[in-house]
């Protein structure tokens, strides 16, 4: 659907080409992102209208399922302790691997 989009329509007429298919990967934060943008814009508690509103002004449609999932989700935390402890929970993931074997001597 995003390659139908106006924001893909903007970019194909920038670069002249399709855009690749990472692009349309990025949006799959789209509704978190449209909540902080309006947070930071001042909007302590924006409503799904609010984050439509910021989606529809880059051509990207909302997924009215998943945003009133993420809005209840929220709905009365303070976006700083629910960042402190998204952060802390990937800090405890395992995020390495074992260091490659050394070299033969020859």
């Amino acid at each position: 659907q995003w390659e139908q989009s106006e924001a893909a329509a903007a970019w194909r007429r920038r670069h002249g080409r399709t855009p690749p298919r990472s692009s349309a990967c990025r949006l799959k934060m789209k509704h978190v992102a449209a909540y902080l943008l309006a947070q930071l814009g001042g909007n302590a508690s924006p409503s799904a209208a609010d984050v439509t509103s910021i989606l529809d002004s880059v051509g990207v449609e909302p997924d009215s399922e998943k945003l009133e999932k993420l809005l209840g989700s929220l709905e009365g935390k303070d976006l700083v302790e629910v960042l402190a402890a998204g952060k802390a929970k990937m800090a405890a993931m395992p995020s390495g691997g074992g260091g490659g074997g050394g070299g033969g001597g020859g």
